[in-house]
């Protein structure tokens, strides 16, 4: 008669899979709330705009908020009681460039509005090419991101062709909680509104 033995294999196993999923869960918690852990503490809102590090084309954000402030690279506080403030202006790679031994390296262009606060209303985000160097249509992308808990509300591609385009890349309403209500696309000009 032969004796059977037990093993535990089986057992490590199970075990083994459950430490790994274990793992990954606390992996993705972690980057979001490293992501969310890079804002300051008090920012609702985010407008992100990037395009390709090694375009020497500058783009430009303007937002119109609820309550009618204008935010752009002449405004970058968006006048008195302005919620809304432009944090990074990109210049292209004049001001976007990180000397090493290597060489230069500029991954992406990005700037910055962020709202420490909203009205309820409408909030207009326009992309306007204030100068286009390089041949051929440049690419962007735009992101409306909510902070806390992080989540991306729209994102937009976009492509410019010379200096002076502008397109209205979104518009979204805020309800008296800060809460996005409705999104549209409705095209206006910012740029000609703007004192000179």
């Amino acid at each position: 008669m032969k004796r059977k033995y037990f093993t535990f294999k089986p057992f490590i196993d199970v075990l083994f899979c459950c430490l790994l999923m274990l793992v990954a869960i606390l992996y993705l918690l972690k980057t979001e709330e490293d992501q969310v852990k890079t804002r300051p503490p008090n920012v609702i809102y985010e407008v992100v705009l990037t395009w390709h590090g090694q375009s020497n084309d500058d783009l430009d954000i303007h937002v119109k908020t609820a309550s009618g402030h204008m935010v752009w690279f002449g405004n970058r506080e968006g006048s008195d009681g302005s919620l809304a403030a432009l944090t990074h202006d990109a210049l292209g790679r004049r001001n976007n460039q990180l000397s090493t031994t290597g060489g230069v390296i500029t991954q992406f262009h990005e700037e910055v509005v962020q709202f420490r606060g909203v009205s309820p209303g409408e909030n207009i985000v326009n992309i306007h090419v204030y100068r286009k160097e390089d041949e051929g249509p440049i690419a962007c992308t735009v992101k409306l991101i909510k902070i806390k808990p992080y989540k991306e509300i729209i994102v937009k591609k976009l492509q410019f062709e010379a200096t002076g385009d502008q397109k209205t890349v979104f518009r979204f309403v805020t309800n008296k909680a800060g809460t996005v209500i409705d999104i549209n696309y409705l095209p206006i000009n910012l740029v000609t509104a703007l004192p000179q």
